[in-house]
């Protein structure tokens, strides 16, 4: 990522490098943000994705539907299930078909690994900037061992194109539950470390408070910092979270209370953290869950599929907001029209707002509370 200062991006020698870390998502591509500074504090910000654009909804309306969902982990691939099962979910709705509970729950452990995957990497930069070597190498191992678990499950590391229409392609067994206990429990391990680093950093910088955030449609672990409870997974339906049970005492799967509502830069980091917790237990109902449902995990389609001639629309919650999946069907072979809202973009248009009034030496710091995908944000 790139600052420029001065004349709003006209003159590129001024260009500052904001370096996030090695693991951190930033590294994929490259962001420009033109600035104006008054006395070390950045007073003006303009956003410029770059030139990146993967025209993933064009991509998918010349695909049959099958070929739509191996590609739909590819445009936000920190977070690739929710592409998968997003899109699968929605064509399923318009064709009247639901999954099996088995593999309804097996979509809803996937879709809180890949969240797991994805705040870890954007966590990394507290580690980073901390310059603390131990945290860093327990995130990084983290990772990898997510890594190697999703390659044991699905056999691709990173892009796991395990959604079906109809269910999934494949099962997972007791040794492989077991591994995947034992990731959470070791990244349990590391999250109060994370919140320590956190606390450290100053807070009121990168201030998006809830009206600001209603304003740009932002939400996710951003709108929670804010003091707005919004989590589509305690809302939907479409996958297992009403059945899970985290808490004998508690029976409900989700506790959507914000735990700060400042809105700075450290609540929304201080949120993701309190995200991963969630996941983790998450996690572990899933797995809890799974013994006590038997049945096929795919369904026995045609050949060709063609979807009824209508549209819908599915929101998911992905790591850093709604993530939507609009389909529009002419009862063809491929979509006539596919459209994606993503949480990457309205988070880059929020950093225009949350950079104003930040000091110079805390740039990284309001950069890395709001998350994207270079190829989600610009699709």
């Amino acid at each position: 990522m790139l600052i420029t200062i001065g004349d709003l991006g006209r003159e590129l020698p001024n260009a500052h490098p904001i370096d996030l870390g090695d693991n951190h998502p930033t590294r994929v591509g490259l962001v420009l943000v033109d600035a104006a500074v008054d006395s070390g504090t950045l007073t003006k910000a303009r956003v410029q994705p770059g030139f990146s654009h993967r025209g993933a909804e064009k991509l998918f309306e010349v695909r049959d539907y099958r070929q739509v969902l191996m590609l739909a982990d590819r445009h936000d691939w920190q977070t690739p299930a929710h592409g998968e099962i997003g899109l699968a979910i929605t064509a399923e709705h318009l064709m009247g078909l639901v999954a099996s509970p088995r593999a309804t729950m097996l979509r809803t452990l996937l879709a809180e690994f890949s969240t797991a995957a994805c705040l870890l990497a954007h966590l990394s930069w507290v580690a980073h900037r901390a310059n603390d070597e131990r945290l860093t190498v327990d995130i990084l191992r983290a990772r990898g061992t997510g890594r190697e678990l999703m390659l044991d499950w699905s056999g691709n590391r990173v892009h796991p194109m395990l959604t079906r229409l109809g269910g999934m392609a494949a099962d997972v067994d007791d040794k492989w539950v077991s591994a995947l206990l034992g990731w959470v429990q070791a990244i349990d391990h590391f999250l109060p470390a994370l919140d320590a680093h956190i606390d450290s950093f100053p807070d009121g910088v990168g201030i998006l408070d809830a009206a600001m955030v209603e304003q740009l449609g932002l939400g996710g672990p951003v709108a929670r910092a804010a003091g707005l409870g919004r989590d589509l997974r305690s809302q939907t339906s479409a996958l297992a979270y009403a059945s899970l049970h985290t808490d004998s005492a508690h029976p409900e799967a989700l506790n959507t209370t914000p735990v700060t509502s400042s809105g700075s830069a450290i609540a929304r980091l201080h949120q993701l953290v309190a995200d991963l917790r969630t996941v983790s237990l998450l996690i572990r109902a899933c797995a809890a869950a799974l013994p006590a449902l038997d049945g096929p995990i795919a369904t026995q389609l045609a050949k060709i599929i063609k979807l009824p001639d209508a549209e819908a629309y599915l929101a998911l919650e992905a790591p850093w907001g709604p993530a939507g999946f609009h389909i529009v069907s002419r009862a063809e072979r491929t979509p006539w029209r596919v459209h994606l809202r993503t949480p990457s973009f309205a988070n880059a248009q929020a950093l225009e707002v949350a950079l104003a009034g930040c000091p110079l030496e805390w740039v990284d710091l309001v950069v890395a509370s709001l998350g994207w995908t270079i190829g989600d944000l610009d699709k």
